[in-house]
């Protein structure tokens, strides 16, 4: 029972991303909204061979319908791309043809692992350029939203999350 409480409510730190200025090709340092995750193909305990994991840091994407991993981390997670699961998607930028999966999603908190479940995730048809692969991965509300609200917080650089709970019945009030 500690353990949920624990967790019902949770405050990340905004994520230092490095990156080059394209107009003074220097290296600056933003903020992003970004947690750790643990993604695996499935629920079941962590197998090399059959269930493997990978950890990388998922943008929190509010405008993102569904979660958005590339190519090459699908692959790493030996995640069966189905033909008939095959769907046109929309960046902000371009219309693309995604496979759907769904892999199992863990949040990272202070180093304990917290399950989000099975999430539909969208996987490029396309592989990303290597360079920009932990930058694409989208964290879209059907995932950590739909355990818990966040709200960004800008001038803190940080992020809080608390636990939705679950609607309760009252003696006496009607449904």
């Amino acid at each position: 029972m500690f353990r949920i409480r624990r967790f019902n409510k949770l405050r990340y730190k905004y994520y230092n991303d490095h990156t080059i200025d394209p107009d003074t090709n220097q290296e600056k340092v933003v903020a992003r909204p970004k947690i750790e995750v643990a993604f695996r193909k499935s629920s079941a305990r962590k197998d090399l061979e059959t269930n493997p994991e990978i950890r990388v840091y998922g943008l929190m994407d509010s405008g993102a319908d569904i979660t958005f991993i590339p190519r090459q981390i699908a692959e790493i997670l030996k995640i069966d791309l189905d033909e008939k699961t095959k769907r046109s998607s929309k960046s902000a930028s371009e219309s693309f043809v995604t496979y759907r999966a769904n892999p199992y999603l863990e949040i990272i908190y202070e180093g304990t692992r917290i399950p989000i479940g099975e999430i539909e995730t969208a996987i490029p048809e396309k592989y990303a350029p290597d360079k920009d692969i932990e930058k694409m991965i989208l964290l879209g509300r059907n995932s950590i939203f739909t355990k818990y609200v966040v709200t960004f917080n800008e001038q803190a650089r940080a992020m809080e999350f608390r636990l939705i709970q679950e609607k309760q019945n009252f003696k006496g009030l009607k449904k």
